[in-house]
């Protein structure tokens, strides 16, 4: 993590979903309340979903909207005092700019948003938190959130006090501090240029955004060029090409392509045109060695036979949204319904794949309480957990919710681990539990 995030985590609160109103929520004096901003980003958000990433989206459109929905009014209420106190409003011109790309862009050979690694993903600036929202808090202020400040400033909370500070990015030249200004990057503690064409690096984040790491910076691939998954960027090869390769696998290598139509071969589904699916891959010896290549072809619909992989999560399905393979195509399960913990395949907001003892078996369910089971292990790398309803999840020993033991001072991964229920960074890139506030 870059030491500008440890310094800008600014935990949300933890809410239930707020009801719909017509009030326009907390953000009254808004000329967009939560309801409309939320409504529509989140069917933006699941239009593009459904529409280029179908091997990633396993709620049907309806669902995912009413997911995406519930989430983002939760989130708009944590900001509540900020909205009121008049220092936080919806950014309506980004609004529509998103609401635009989201629905007529071109579908990226990536990962999609929200996807459960560290990765580029597309329109990462669509969120709350990353740009629909607009700061009015003035530097020197002091602020409760990241996006609360003004824009090019940010709330920082040294040593994890109760309330932050807007303060400002570092230009070139300066020294990183809390973080560099868009279109830099620290370097031996110094804020420098992003780097150009032919200069030596080590990985793409350092180059500038239209360029490769491949020892020096370099150009994105041509049609037919060998090429690689590169997690800094949203593809290696030039736009509308795509990389036929494989991920997560050591050493692999593809070619870049134009995404292929319905019957040709794949090795990754973005190697195929928006809208199907690269099916037909046996990923039994995945991620240690790639499979052998697959089709493209329209997403296996209900009742249709499907090959299952406990890497669902990584490398997506075959079935069609609203579907999960179970050995054959079916309707994910709801509240109360036998699931699978690696696919994290249950509908509905804040019903989460409960494990139920060993094995990758479970139940859709709320949190799991204090004594229940919240992990199970894939692999010897892996292990899919869900949230606890308090305290933290214990995934390397019991994989059960254990309770707050942590005092103040002492190093911590989340909140749940702290007495005090806080859990922040520290300026010397630690974090450690805090006192309550």
């Amino acid at each position: 993590m870059t030491r500008a995030a440890w310094l800008l985590v600014v935990p949300l609160l933890g809410c239930a979903a707020p009801a719909l109103t017509d009030d326009g929520g907390v953000d009254a004096g808004s000329a967009i309340g939560s309801v409309e901003l939320c409504q529509r980003i989140a069917s933006s958000t699941c239009a593009l979903r459904v529409r280029c990433f179908p091997a990633f989206t396993r709620l049907s459109l309806e669902a995912c909207e009413a997911q995406a929905r519930a989430e983002c009014l939760t989130e708009h209420e944590a900001y509540g005092r900020a909205f009121t106190a008049g220092t936080l409003s919806v950014d309506a011109a980004q609004l529509e700019r998103c609401e635009r790309r989201l629905q007529s862009s071109a579908c990226p050979p990536s990962f999609p948003p929200s996807y459960v690694d560290e990765v580029r993903t597309p329109f990462s600036d669509c969120t709350l938190s990353t740009g629909l929202l607009r700061g009015a808090a003035p530097r020197g202020s002091t602020c409760d959130f990241a996006v609360e400040c003004s824009p090019g400033d940010f709330c920082v909370r040294p040593n994890g006090v109760c309330r932050g500070t807007c303060v400002s990015l570092s230009t070139e030249g300066e020294s990183c501090g809390i973080g560099c200004r868009a279109g830099l990057r620290c370097e031996n503690d110094r804020c420098v240029a992003l780097k150009t064409l032919g200069e030596t690096c080590t990985r793409s984040s350092e180059c500038e955004d239209e360029l490769l790491c491949l020892g020096t910076c370099r150009p994105r691939k041509k049609l037919g060029e060998p090429c690689g998954v590169d997690f800094d960027r949203l593809g290696p090869c030039e736009p509308g090409l795509a990389c036929d390769v494989t991920p997560f696998v050591s050493g692999a290598t593809g070619t870049c392509i134009v995404p292929r139509g319905l019957f040709e071969t794949c090795r990754f589904h973005w190697s195929c045109q928006p809208g199907l699916v690269c099916a037909d891959v046996d990923w039994s010896r995945f991620p240690g060695a790639a499979p052998i290549p697959g089709f493209c072809r329209e997403p296996d619909g209900e009742g249709d036979n499907c090959v299952q992989t406990t890497y669902a999560s990584y490398v997506g399905e075959s079935c069609a949204p609203g579907l999960s393979c179970q050995g054959t195509c079916r309707p994910l399960p709801v509240r109360g319904d036998p699931c699978t913990p690696s696919k994290r395949n249950c509908s509905g907001f804040g019903v989460h794949c409960k494990p139920t003892g060993t094995g990758d078996f479970g139940v859709c369910a709320s949190a799991p309480t204090q004594g229940e089971r919240c992990a199970v292990r894939i692999d010897a790398s892996r292990v899919i957990s869900v949230p606890c309803a308090t305290g933290s999840c214990d995934t390397e020993l019991t994989q059960q919710c254990r309770p707050p033991s942590k005092t103040t001072g002492a190093k911590c991964a989340i909140d749940g681990e702290c007495i005090s229920g806080r859990c922040v960074p520290q300026s010397d890139m630690t974090l450690r539990c805090a006192p309550a506030c």
